[in-house]
């Protein structure tokens, strides 16, 4: 092929979040029905370059189930169709983008492509250059974290080389976020740490060291009130997504930012008003279970100096046949029944997750007979709330122990 044939040809390839490829200003996306194997093809031609691969490997990859009778025939045919597909995106019928040599077949890297996965591992590894500057390091990851807008090859995320591949980046981008951070800790710039987690969190939610990361800059930029709201949705997120606690870590973590970085406040106004806007939430108030033990405790040493009743209630979701029931379904039955607790309670009451298919739920100034009603209502209307026969919600009420 002509150098000047091969020069003209400028392609631009994505393959975080939706994947397209761009030949000369013409861009191609979203294949699908008969194209799909196609696509497939050339995705994993192109994310395997630098590499030779076999026929064999791309019957294992394009047919991994056995599931054609001539997978050589078909090959041939299937990479017929794609460099047709190519040539017409670019334009150019001498174009040979998909070569062929001793049985292997491979991207041609003749032409300059600008692939969004390459870029992210060379800003990384820019970023991870401890001989560059700290302002130049920090310019490297948050150009990696801009190329990051969704997880690798989401479409084709049933096969098992895709899979492998974002875990990879879905890593990588981690580490890029947890770098530039930390960077911008030693820097000072607490405003951006608070910014990269936010977006960061939108595809890792479930990444707890970018959760303390983000505590950490709330806690930074004084937003106390902030950092306790996203405390107590991280507990509640990590019950319904995991079935798990938070680690204590982050817990040791959060308790220990609050008290080093909360300076000393001599006006009592702006105390009052931080305490304001603590209380403005209306229902009843949602907490972490060590927030609700504290809570607990003075209630008891109120109930000895007072003589009032509290009543303590524990929800349970479990299967028909007494067991946990599945993830699925205790996801969504806690989800329904926390919601139905927190509508049907009042502003002073108190509730907290005690484990992925449990509520702890605190009632002040109440008698037996009321705190049984106040059940029997939430329990309505769950039923209401959850249509399906596939869970049972016991129910447990205890008169809460004064301290003495």
């Amino acid at each position: 092929m002509r150098p000047d044939v091969v020069a003209q040809e400028q392609i631009q390839v994505k393959m975080l979040g939706e994947f397209s490829i761009t030949i000369n200003g013409n861009q191609l996306t979203n294949l699908k029905g008969r194209t799909k194997r196609v696509w497939m093809l050339i995705q994993y031609l192109i994310a395997n370059r630098h590499k030779e691969n076999s026929t064999e490997k791309l019957v294992e990859v394009l047919w991994p189930d056995n599931q054609c009778n001539d997978p050589l025939n078909a090959l041939k045919n299937l990479v017929y169709r794609a460099r047709e597909l190519l040539k017409g995106l670019s334009g150019n019928d001498r174009a040979e983008y998909i070569q062929y040599i001793h049985n292997t077949y491979s991207w041609n890297n003749s032409y300059s492509c600008l692939i969004d996965t390459e870029q992210l591992t060379e800003f990384y590894r820019l970023g991870s250059d401890v001989s560059k500057t700290q302002d130049e390091r920090v310019r490297a990851f948050q150009a990696a974290l801009q190329l990051y807008c969704g997880e690798f090859l989401p479409k084709s995320a049933y096969s098992n080389w895709v899979i492998s591949a974002g875990a990879y980046y879905a890593n990588l981008y981690n580490q890029c976020v947890l770098r530039c951070c930390g960077l911008l800790i030693d820097l000072r710039r607490f405003d951006e740490v608070t910014q990269i987690c936010e977006n960061a969190l939108i595809y890792s939610p479930l990444e707890e060291s970018i959760h303390k990361m983000l505590l950490f800059g709330y806690l930074s930029t004084g937003q106390r009130n902030k950092a306790l709201d996203h405390y107590n949705h991280v507990i509640d997120l990590f019950y319904k997504e995991l079935g798990v606690d938070i680690s204590e870590s982050m817990r040791a973590l959060y308790k220990q930012l609050v008290n080093s970085i909360n300076n000393v406040e001599m006006d009592l106004g702006v105390i009052k008003n931080d305490l304001k806007e603590a209380s403005a939430v209306e229902g009843a108030y949602y907490c972490d279970y060590d927030v609700f033990k504290s809570i607990y405790r003075i209630q008891a040493r109120s109930v000895a100096r007072t003589g009032s009743s509290v009543f303590i209630v524990l929800f349970t979701i479990s299967g028909l046949d007494g067991e946990l029931p599945k993830p699925r379904v205790a996801k969504l039955a806690s989800e329904r029944l926390k919601a139905t607790i927190m509508d049907s309670l009042r502003k002073g009451d108190t509730v907290a997750s005690y484990s992925a298919t449990q509520f702890i739920v605190m009632l002040p100034l109440i008698s037996y007979e009321n705190a049984e009603m106040v059940v029997d209502r939430i329990l309505q209307k769950f039923r209401f709330r959850y249509r399906r026969d596939n869970v049972k919600i016991s129910t447990r009420i205890n008169a809460l122990d004064s301290a003495e």
